[in-house]
């Protein structure tokens, strides 16, 4: 038996029956959610082995190549409170079209790049065209996916991002020997562009085909911002310590530790890296359902609860001395708990989103998210020019503000 959040959506999703309530299995979330979050995330991938090369013709340093990354990421960040806006006025619909088209043309642009000033400008449109896209489509899972199926929908859609993610860079590298540092830019943007087909035909994520523009000035304007985040605070608690608590380990601080640490070599390293992400593939997908099956607290708490007892276990490592065997049996568990964790802050926004201004509030909830995982590594960095077992200690304690939170706030979705 379901569960109302308070403030979260009262729309027609709560009241259907189980017979008739949208699945996460369906065509319909599999072609306008799965299929693109693929593709798009293909897309980027075979981008990103060719971005150092491009870099680099440019003649510049590591310090200003490295911008490329951080104006991607600044994008992003900075592109959640327009989109959502965007989404409340014009419909979620016209927003994931424009985004994949305005990849496509960043793409394009990227492969006949002039200098390095354009190339920066071009990555961070890019990171705000990649965010017109996902939350057009948290919104319409927020709307049109059933609270017993949401879990499923958003987790398994970050896990068809994550498996795009990993094939792209080796077909990337291949494209990039082949035919150079900017061709799989072209091919970016041409899979930027297949990715729309699967929007234009399935345009809704809840196997419901609704109306996704607003209906007036009251349905986009008769909520303040005031009104969208003062009654829902804690939430955005946990969205901002999630995101502390993650930054971290989703930046990959703990392979610069271990080759610092452990002098481990880049191949070493990328072993760890690639048995981290085999592990975390399958259990992102399982979270999905087991939020749904046995609500989200029962997956979120043990998720998060487990990732503070693996870091500070890992600061105690560091400050009894312990060898790389000890490093590695821990940053595994460590990778598998936080991998229980996946997708549950995305889960957790579109259930509490006010049907009302789904918009504006995803925008928030995922600025407010988005800048603790972009704080957090500076402060990890800051942290461990004194001590290493302090970082960790720091994630850990981040860790236990979401637990708290969770149990203090977040109501059961499972009764």
């Amino acid at each position: 038996m379901t569960e109302s959040y308070s403030g979260a959506s009262s729309d027609s999703a709560t009241m259907r029956s189980p017979e008739l309530e949208p699945k996460a299995t369906s065509k319909n979330a599999i072609y306008s959610t799965y299929l693109p979050a693929f593709v798009l995330a293909l897309g980027t991938g075979i981008a990103v082995p060719a971005i150092p090369t491009l870099a680099k013709s440019f003649g510049v340093e590591f310090g200003a190549a490295s911008g490329i990354i951080t104006a991607f990421l600044l994008g992003n960040l900075v592109g959640t409170l327009p989109c959502g806006w965007l989404i409340d006025h014009f419909g979620r619909r016209p927003i994931m079209i424009a985004g994949p088209l305005l990849t496509a043309l960043m793409a394009f642009l990227c492969a006949f790049a002039f200098s390095f000033q354009e190339l920066l400008l071009l990555r961070f449109l890019d990171g705000f065209a990649a965010q017109m896209w996902l939350m057009g489509r948290l919104a319409a899972i927020s709307q049109g996916s059933a609270p017993r199926e949401r879990g499923k929908h958003v987790s398994w859609m970050f896990g068809m991002n994550n498996t795009g993610a990993l094939a792209g860079p080796i077909m990337g590298g291949m494209i990039t020997s082949i035919w150079g540092a900017r061709s799989p830019f072209i091919v970016f943007g041409a899979l930027a562009l297949v990715s729309l087909l699967p929007t234009l035909f399935f345009p809704d994520a809840g196997g419901r085909k609704t109306i996704s523009k607003p209906s007036g000035k009251s349905a986009a304007t008769g909520i303040s911002w005031k009104e969208i985040i003062l009654p829902r605070l804690p939430y955005f608690g946990v969205a901002l310590f999630a995101g502390l608590t993650r930054g971290p380990i989703f930046a990959d601080l703990l392979h610069l530790y271990a080759a610092f640490a452990y002098h481990l070599g880049p191949q070493q390293i990328g072993y760890l890296a690639t048995g981290a992400a085999l592990l975390a593939w399958p259990i992102g997908f399982l979270a999905g359902w087991m939020m749904d099956r046995y609500g989200r607290l029962r997956t979120m708490i043990p998720g998060f609860g487990g990732v503070a007892l693996s870091m500070a276990a890992l600061g105690v490592s560091t400050w009894m001395g312990l060898g790389l065997d000890w490093y590695i049996v821990l940053f595994f568990i460590a990778v598998i708990l936080q991998a229980l964790t996946g997708g549950s802050i995305q889960t957790v926004g579109a259930d509490v989103a006010p049907p009302e201004a789904r918009g504006r509030f995803l925008g928030v909830w995922r600025f407010v998210g988005q800048g603790g995982a972009t704080l957090s590594p500076m402060l990890f960095v800051t942290l461990a020019r004194l001590d290493y077992g302090a970082s960790f200690l720091f994630i850990s304690i981040c860790a236990v503000a979401v637990v708290g939170l969770l149990i203090k706030y977040v109501p059961e979705t499972r009764e």
